[in-house]
């Protein structure tokens, strides 16, 4: 929702959670004749800054470049996209707030955050701000990003509130009400961060444990996929003959590429594939360029 609009706000996070945490103080500060809707797309492209140091310099080159290209693109649109200008998006707005309230303008809003920020990281690349930040630290524990997302976001939601009831004196119906939208921020919050953890699969961790009577498989697996194997020798307790058992952990997206080439090698070999919620020790994960 438009940061200035008249039906009410509910933070979103991230670094345009951050723009409206600092306008909502410029109000707090008397800042009355100010331009919310240009503050606000000011303040995201600033805010950006640092963050794109740190993606330059942390993540990578082409990483940063692409995003910084969709920061300025974000901060061009946001304001001539925003309800105040664009009567669609003003319909639409209406609409979503009158078939739901809050909850549905927090579930939409976080659906379709979600959405943008895990397209982006899909491409290598992301929305900027506290993307960058989450991202760079699942990067280096090698995990999802979206628990890391929700984290700080978390605070952004705390800071603002603490403004609004500060911009109401603390007034016990006021300041129950500025209490109660925190449970929409958090569901707007919740919905991005699942939607993100669906679609970015890119430190997803899977196992995968086959049988087979074929030797060889072992050094076909470590000769297409960049991560080690482990082997077991085995026997089916049926037929009594040897058996070899081959484990090993691949990304998400290597998954498929794997059974594939299982497949070809030993069509009747059994295969096991379990999701493993973190890994410690040494992993190759693809570098971001």
């Amino acid at each position: 929702m438009d940061p200035g609009d008249d039906l009410g706000r509910i933070v979103s996070g991230g670094v345009s959670g951050l723009s409206q945490v600092l306008t909502l103080f410029f109000e707090i500060c008397g800042w009355t004749n100010i331009d919310v809707n240009l503050a606000y797309s000011i303040l995201y492209f600033v805010l950006n800054i640092p963050v794109i140091l740190l993606g330059w310099f942390g993540i990578g080159k082409k990483f940063t470049i692409y995003t910084l290209i969709n920061v300025v693109e974000v901060s061009l649109f946001m304001n001539w996209l925003s309800p105040t200008n664009i009567s669609l998006m003003r319909e639409m707005a209406i609409f979503v707030n009158n078939n739901g309230g809050f909850l549905s303008r927090a579930l939409f809003g976080g659906v379709c955050t979600g959405l943008s920020a895990a397209i982006c990281y899909k491409g290598d690349f992301s929305t900027g701000g506290i993307d960058v930040i989450a991202f760079y630290i699942s990067l280096r524990k090698k995990t999802m990003v979206g628990k890391y997302s929700a984290f700080l976001n978390g605070l952004i939601v705390v800071l603002f509130t603490l403004l609004e009831c500060i911009q109401v004196r603390f007034a016990f119906a006021a300041s129950a009400e500025t209490l109660a939208k925190v449970f929409y921020s958090a569901m707007y919050l919740l919905a991005s961060m699942l939607v993100v953890d669906t679609i970015n699969v890119r430190n997803k961790k899977m196992k995968i444990e086959i049988v087979s009577s074929n030797r060889e498989l072992g050094d076909d697996l470590i000769s297409a996929i960049p991560h080690g194997v482990t082997l077991i020798h085995g026997e089916g307790v049926y037929s009594g003959n040897p058996r070899y058992i081959f484990t090993m952990v691949v990304s998400s997206y290597e998954l498929n590429e794997a059974i594939r080439l299982i497949k070809k090698k030993d069509p009747s070999s059994f295969i096991n594939v379990t999701t493993l919620q973190q890994v410690y020790g040494r992993f190759h994960t693809k570098p971001v360029k």
